[in-house]
């Protein structure tokens, strides 16, 4: 079993949270009986200490659950697979993941600013969901890290191996 807590601890540690985060307005049972399955439990004790965030001006992770309208994130998870779907069937050797809600698909957690999203792909216990790397371009790459691991690797510069973007400065704020 992988040390999530201490992730999160080490994540904090190197850049806290917002003063005053966003949340969304619905829960996670809500929103684990709208998807069908529950989510990662680094991601969303992650969303419960960070809420909605932007690092950097360059990377948004948004909290999932139904926002002030009632909007349901389900909606959005299945539109992300659809579009993952459609640029598959355009060009299959530059896209080699399932598609959410497809056993074992895409199912994005976050983007950056130049249109990559990042995500799991869901197969098996969600605690065990590898992170997954969408590019804009191609590069399609499978992380076996929690979201709170791969976000203190890349953050921390010990994540070795990637094209990942230096973010210094560091900060993180609320996404609007």
């Amino acid at each position: 079993m992988r040390d999530d807590q201490s992730a999160l601890e080490r994540l904090i540690a190197l850049v806290p949270p917002p003063e005053d985060p966003l949340f969304a307005l619905g829960s996670w049972e809500e929103l684990f009986a709208d998807l069908g399955t529950r989510l990662p439990a680094d991601y969303t004790a992650f969303i419960d200490a960070y809420g909605q965030s932007d690092f950097s001006e360059w990377l948004g992770i948004g909290d999932p659950r139904r926002d002030e309208h009632g909007f349901s994130k389900d909606a959005e998870a299945r539109e992300m697979g659809d579009q993952y779907r459609f640029f598959r069937s355009q060009r299959p050797e530059d896209n080699p993941f399932a598609a959410w809600p497809e056993p074992g698909g895409f199912l994005s957690w976050g983007n950056t600013v130049d249109g990559d999203h990042l995500g799991w792909l869901t197969a098996g216990e969600p605690d065990r969901w590898p992170v997954a790397l969408w590019p804009r371009h191609h590069g399609h790459r499978v992380v076996d890290m929690t979201v709170t691991e791969f976000l203190w690797g890349w953050f921390s510069g010990e994540l070795v191996g990637g094209e990942l973007p230096d973010m210094a400065p560091l900060t993180c704020q609320p996404w609007m």
